[in-house]
């Protein structure tokens, strides 16, 4: 069971601030979860438009989640998944970043103009990459972990669902300095999924497909960034996790190749492509990234 205790709303500057209190109350253990919650909205350069998307507590380890195909800042608040990680935001462990999508704009363009997708979503990159994602692991900005160890000024953490996983992948590889976990669940590896290209991939398609771009050899600089990080990618064998596992056990393999160490874990035939599993996936795999 959510409750809500207050809403108020400010403008400061460009961005604009919704903020929310709420506790997760466990009716099987009768313990309560207060979560700090905060909406904002700020004016990206990169994509030309305003951006909007969800704080969960005040301090941790930075959670950067991205939504599944189409959806928004929302989604994991609206599908429990907030609910799941409620006890590490409220410990301090971690702060969860839910992010919005531009699909719509991109890889599911109505008008099927795949070269202008690609320059949207290098677009979208960008403000992941220089607006965003510097403004939550810059030392100094962020609070500290009550009881130390965690803080401003640390790598976070990209995790996703479905595109989500898609979007946590790609940004990692291609960033990461700015990352130095990822969770992904239940995603596909190759803009070739998205846009159906009938001959061959242009350049731009193959800079944004890690199955592609890995395969044919990595940056030295990227690769000491790897080896430091703690990669997760897991699938299940259930209905509607085909081509979720296909991409998943191939992207072990070209990872294995780059000797590049990564936690590639295949769930059983009952783990469909489905919020109820992620959920459950989440809640095994948090807890092993952060103790590493």
């Amino acid at each position: 069971m959510r409750c809500d205790l207050l809403l108020y709303v400010c403008k400061r500057g460009h961005k604009r601030r919704s903020q929310r209190y709420f506790f997760f109350c466990d009716l099987a253990s009768a313990k309560l979860t207060f979560v700090q919650k905060e909406i904002r909205t700020v004016q990206s350069h990169s994509l030309g438009q305003e951006m909007t998307y969800r704080v969960y507590g005040e301090c941790g380890k930075p959670v950067i989640a991205f939504p599944t195909s189409q959806a928004h800042e929302n989604l994991w608040e609206d599908f429990g998944m907030v609910d799941v990680l409620a006890p590490y935001i409220e410990d301090g462990d971690i702060q969860l970043f839910a992010m919005d999508s531009i699909d719509d704009d991109t890889f599911f363009r109505e008008d099927g103009k795949r070269g202008v997708a690609l320059r949207r979503y290098e677009d979208y990159l960008s403000f992941i990459a220089n607006e965003f994602l510097p403004t939550v692991t810059r030392p100094g900005l962020g609070g500290a972990r009550r009881n130390g160890g965690y803080g401003a000024g640390q790598k976070a953490l990209l995790t996703g669902c479905s595109m989500g996983a898609y979007h946590a992948a790609n940004i990692y590889f291609r960033y990461p300095q700015f990352a130095d976990s990822v969770i992904a669940l239940s995603g596909v590896y190759s803009a070739q999924c998205f846009l159906d290209f009938e001959d061959h991939m242009s350049r731009a398609a193959r800079a944004n497909s890690p199955l592609e771009y890995l395969s044919n050899g990595v940056d030295p600089r990227k690769r000491e960034l790897y080896q430091d990080s703690h990669l997760v990618f897991c699938a299940g064998k259930g209905p509607g996790e085909e081509q979720m596992l296909d991409d998943t056990m191939a992207l072990g393999t070209v990872l294995e190749q780059q000797h590049i160490d990564a936690w590639v874990d295949v769930w059983g035939e009952d783990a469909t492509h489905d919020w109820p599993w992620w959920q459950q996936q989440m809640e095994y795999f948090l807890p092993e990234v952060l103790s590493v």
